[in-house]
This record gives structure tokens, sequence and C-alpha cells, in this order.
């Protein structure tokens, strides 16, 4: 059976708001902060493939054994589709849905086993029960609040096979009722949603680690992130906001003089087979 032809699905315009020359979300229910341009599109694959690196693969080696040959796998807070293109390709035989709110897919070139959906997370899950074999999360620590983490899980485990996995990964951050701490609380929040099998892996590295291309990719894309979340950042950091620019760049300074450590947790459960 050939897979089917690739789709993009919208289900309305992103509303945005221009702010000094770059285009931001302007969704009322969302807390996500960054923009949703060519410059974000940038930042978002270069994290896509340090944290690729990092970890060895797309996929924990977990999730890379029990997956069927034609799974239906979802990414959710899909971003510019690194991930969802490279697992199609890795994975011809399966199916591979990208979700997310803003319309930052690739166009150019796309696998056929490849669909994009526009859709707010924060108003469910648009798919049935018992949908997906496979899905992925990551990175979603700047665009849901503390409190709606358990629902989401929820959902996650509605639309998953039984028997089917959850991979999820975040690091730390936190702003606008983010929690700085998700990261670590992930297991815990797995659990309350009754999910099984839950495994867990860590790692770490150091900004200032020299020739390390690893570190010297999200050292990067941290600092293009801090860069992009000024106008959200620099009143409530600064009395004058217009320093702000400079401040990060010190800050990012001492990250790499001090060998300044970020931790990425990746966490994959089951959902139990019913």
């Amino acid at each position: 059976m050939s897979p089917p032809v690739s789709t993009t699905t919208q289900t309305a315009s992103t509303p945005t708001v221009a702010i000094d020359g770059r285009l931001y979300h302007n969704i009322e229910s969302s807390s996500y902060c960054l923009p949703r341009d060519e410059d974000e599109q940038d930042r978002l694959n270069s994290e896509h493939f340090a944290i690729k690196a990092l970890f060895s693969s797309n996929v924990l080696p977990q999730v890379e054994s029990s997956l069927p040959v034609n799974a239906n796998i979802l990414d959710i807070g899909c971003g510019s589709g690194s991930w969802v293109m490279e697992m199609a390709i890795e994975h011809p035989e399966a199916h591979v849905t990208g979700l997310d709110m803003a319309d930052m897919f690739p166009t150019a070139i796309r696998p056929e086993n490849v669909t994009f959906q526009q859709h707010n997370l924060l108003d469910g899950l648009p798919y049935d029960d018992n949908t997906f074999d496979f899905v992925h999360m990551r990175q979603l620590i700047v665009a849901l609040r503390a409190p709606e983490w358990p629902a989401i899980l929820v959902e996650i485990r509605r639309v998953l096979k039984p028997g089917g996995l959850v991979q999820l990964m975040e690091s730390d951050f936190t702003d606008r009722g983010q929690d700085i701490a998700i990261a670590s609380k992930l297991h815990q929040l797995l659990e309350d949603a009754r999910f099984h099998d839950i495994y867990q892996e860590t790692r770490t590295f150091q900004f200032g680690q020299e020739g390390d291309p690893i570190a010297g990719e999200m050292l990067w894309s941290w600092k293009a992130a801090m860069h992009s979340l000024k106008p959200f950042l620099a009143h409530r950091l600064l009395k004058n906001p217009d320093e702000y620019s400079a401040a990060i760049d010190r800050y990012i300074q001492e990250c790499t003089l001090y060998n300044w450590h970020l931790k990425l947790w990746a966490l994959c459960a089951r959902k139990p087979a019913e």
C-alpha cells in the first residue's frame, strides 16, 4: 500500500502582531511568546539538529524498537517540521502528522507520507480516540502554562492506540506562567495521566565547552530565543528596556565564561493495552 499524499490542513490563519519588525503569535489563550518568522524557523532547525545529535537519534531506543513499520505518528508543536520530515524519511512506510498553531510548515520539499495540520493545542487534539501509535512532543515549555500540562497529557493518552507510546523532551525556562521545573515533573505527570512503562534519561552540556558543536548550536539557539523574547522580558527585567540586547549579550558571555550547564529530559511512556 502506497503512503498517503502529503497534505496540509489549515483551520484558520494564525492571528499575529508585528513587534520590532518581527511577527509574533497573537492568540489570547496561548502563552507562547516566540516569533513565527524565518529567523525563528532557522533557530528551530538549529535546535532540532543539536538535540538530535545530543541524543544520537530522533527517538529513544525504547520507542524505536517498538514502532510498527506502518506506524501512525503525531508530532505536537512541530514548528518548522524538521522532526516530522526526518521521521517520515527514516520510516517510509509510516505516516507522520505535524500539528502546530502556526503555519511555518515546509512547502518546497515534503515526503508523501507527511501531513501538516494547523491547530491550537489548547483547544484539544482534533483526532479520534485510539488514532496514533506514537506521539512526540518537544520543547513546549514556552507554549504551555503549568496548569495546562495534565490536560494535554490526558489528550495524548486519548488519541494513542492501546499500547501506543509517547515521547516528551523538555529543558529549563520560565515566564508568563510556565513552570521552570516542568521537565523534572514530567515523570509524575505521566504517572498521574495513567501511563505505564515510564522511562527517563537526561543529557547535560556546557555552553562554554570549546570545540563542542552541539554546545555551540544550543548556545546560538538560546541566544536567539532570548533576543526574540525582548518584547516580553525587557520591561520586566530592566529599568531601561533599550538596554535589553546588550544585557543578553553579556548574559550569554557569562554562560560561556562560567561553563553554564543546561539539562534536557527525555521520557517515553506507554498507554496501557486495553
